[in-house]
């Protein structure tokens, strides 16, 4: 699953740049005295907390829980389907339980495509209609994960 996470993560990068962060105190937060901590997969801009899941819907569910959780306003779902069974099932899942919780203009669900610019775009559109002013980027080549 670590390739995954990589995979994600380069693509929030060349999404985000310099904006996305997967490192340091923006992405951990406490539960409280004595409740623990919860990391999540990294943040964007200070202000969009963002999970990259390629599991099963349990899972993603669970992801869910910390990323609402976080204190951050905005909320980012990346799914790369690889394990999520019925991506259309693990969207709308996704969206339902974050739209009980989180305002609609607060967060974006985004599946991974083949393409790499169509996922590069997608992710990019989600971010900004979430508020982060991005950078014009460069159309790419490479291949997700390489």
């Amino acid at each position: 699953m670590g390739e995954l996470d990589d995979t994600g993560k380069k693509l929030l990068r060349a999404a985000a740049g310099r904006l996305f962060t997967s490192d340091g105190p923006s992405v951990t937060f406490s539960f409280g005295p004595g409740a623990g901590t919860a990391r999540i997969d990294g943040t964007v801009a200070g202000r969009v907390a963002v999970e990259i899941e390629s599991r099963v819907p349990k899972q993603i569910r669970g992801a869910l829980l910390d990323l609402i959780l976080h204190p951050y306003p905005c909320k980012l779902l990346v799914l790369l389907p690889v394990y999520t069974g019925n991506i259309d099932t693990a969207v709308r899942q996704a969206t339902v339980i974050l739209g009980r919780f989180v305002e609609p203009a607060r967060f974006r669900v985004v599946v991974v495509q083949h393409s790499v610019d169509e996922s590069l775009a997608a992710v990019r559109a989600a971010l900004a209609e979430l508020g982060v002013d991005l950078e014009p980027a460069a159309p790419s080549t490479a291949e997700p994960g390489s």
